[in-house]
Formats: C-alpha cells, sequence, structure tokens
C-alpha cells in the first residue's frame, strides 16, 4: 500500500468512527429530548395523547411530513417549506434562527460526500483533477439534494425538543 492509499485508508477509518461517535450523540440528545417530550406538550388540565414512535418521526421526516399529524405536507415545492400544516396547524418553524440546524444537516452530508469521494479517488489513484471535480460535483448534489430532508429533519428535531408550537386548531386558509 502506498501513501496516498494509506491516507485515503485512515480517512475512511475516522470517517468511520466519527460517525458512530455521532451516531451515539444524536441518539443520546434525541433520548433525552423525548424523556422532556411529555411535559414540553402538556397544557395545564390537558390530557396527553399518545406520542408518535422513534421510527414513525423518522418516517415522516423522510416522507417530508408534518411530525406532529404525520398527514400534512411541509413544502408546497422543493425548495419552499409550508410555515404551517395545512391540516393540523402546527408551526414549522418559529424563530428566525432555526434555518441554522437544517444547515448544519445540508453542509456536514457534503462534507462528508466530498472528503469520502476524494479519499476513495485518491486510493484508487485517479488523477489531481478529477480528485478535484468529482468531490466538487458531490458537494454541489448533496448540498441542493439534501435541503428538504435536513429541514425535514430538523424540524422533527424542534419537534421533539418541543420548540415546535403546536397549534390545536385548523389554520385560516
Amino acid at each position: 500500500m502506498n501513501t496516498d492509499q494509506e491516507i485515503a485508508a485512515t480517512i475512511i477509518a475516522v470517517f468511520a468512527v466519527v460517525g458512530l461517535f455521532t451516531s451515539v450523540g444524536i441518539y443520546l440528545m434525541v433520548g433525552m429530548a423525548w424523556d422532556e417530550f411529555d411535559d414540553s406538550h402538556r397544557r395545564p388540565g390537558e390530557t396527553l395523547e399518545a406520542r408518535p414512535s422513534g421510527w414513525s418521526l423518522l418516517g415522516r421526516a423522510l416522507a417530508r411530513r408534518c411530525p406532529a399529524c404525520g398527514r400534512g405536507p411541509m413544502f408546497t415545492s422543493y425548495f419552499n417549506m409550508n410555515k404551517a400544516c395545512p391540516v393540523c396547524g402546527a408551526v414549522f418553524w418559529s424563530n428566525e434562527g432555526e434555518w441554522i440546524g437544517s444547515m448544519v444537516i445540508g453542509y456536514g452530508a457534503a462534507v462528508s460526500g466530498v472528503l469520502v469521494s476524494w479519499a476513495i479517488l485518491m486510493f484508487f489513484g485517479f488523477s489531481g483533477t478529477v480528485q478535484m471535480v468529482v468531490p466538487a460535483a458531490v458537494a454541489i448534489i448533496l448540498g441542493v439534494g439534501m435541503v428538504p430532508w435536513s429541514r425535514s429533519l430538523w424540524t422533527v428535531f424542534l419537534y421533539i425538543s418541543g420548540e415546535m408550537t403546536s397549534a390545536k386548531t385548523k389554520p385560516d386558509a
């Protein structure tokens, strides 16, 4: 194995370890927020309805559906997100800075894709030009391609953490 292959293998190994620790961290964050879910979603004198499972919420995020009811679409088009659920009235993002979380998810996916694709190209000895062009294309594709899913995943996290406000009446149309 030459030096370039050793570097590429090291990058892939580091990504595997960092990915494992990131997954554990996300699991712990969501688990802690999920423990507080019951208290944050209960209003005084109100009974709490059954909460959706984690897999159900993940499915709703991937389908780009409202995390609160699972029926309303989160998006009117690929890039345009509804302000609230047209079915249950849940407000998706109520604060100006809530786009930062979804941006971090998309950025993380793009950077990961760039580094992994570059490491693979370097491992197999592709030219320097290919090692620059392919990762750049991967960054653009992942950066643009992840937009709706990063926004819906972040909205599910806001829902679990109690930051997403849930309206009890259907919004005015």
